[in-house]
């Protein structure tokens, strides 16, 4: 007998049984996306940008600053830094936990500078030294002028 092959019809419906379809091809796309965002948000976090540190360092240095200019008297006692305020409050920055911390009247602990190695002070008869070193090793220093009695 002949062998009849049937030849593909115009009017013929296309039945796909074996490859993918419209929705799936677009469900994989979606998932490929939130797989890459992903990636991307959890890279970023890992890695940790020298920039972010710099504005942590400013405000530092801007918040020594407040303190020392709106202080009647600043001294130092075991690593400490003490202001004397105007108002009769007591302005106390220290090193803790790998932080740097200020606190008043004892209470509260605000989060000035964090990742902090080392934190030491030195005090001579006209300045007070401030010497940080962060644990990427990075090493900041700042002189704090003390404020003349009159």
């Amino acid at each position: 007998m002949l062998n009849k092959r049937k030849q593909p019809n115009v009017n013929m419906q296309y039945h796909n049984e074996s490859g993918y379809i419209l929705l799936e091809v677009l469900l994989s796309v979606l998932f490929l996306f939130m797989l890459v965002s992903w990636y991307i948000q959890i890279s970023l976090m890992w890695t940790q940008d020298e920039r972010e540190q710099l504005p942590m360092v400013y405000h530092f240095h801007h918040v020594i600053e407040f303190e020392s200019q709106t202080a009647l008297s600043i001294e130092t006692n075991n690593n400490q830094l003490y202001f004397s305020q105007t108002n009769g409050d007591l302005v106390t920055i220290s090193f803790h936990n790998n932080k740097i911390r200020r606190q008043v009247n004892g209470s509260g602990h605000e989060e000035i500078l964090r990742n902090i190695k080392n934190f030491k002070l030195t005090s001579s008869e006209d300045d007070i030294n401030i010497e940080l070193t962060t644990d990427s090793g990075e090493k900041i220093e700042k002189i704090l002028l003390k404020k003349v009695q009159k």
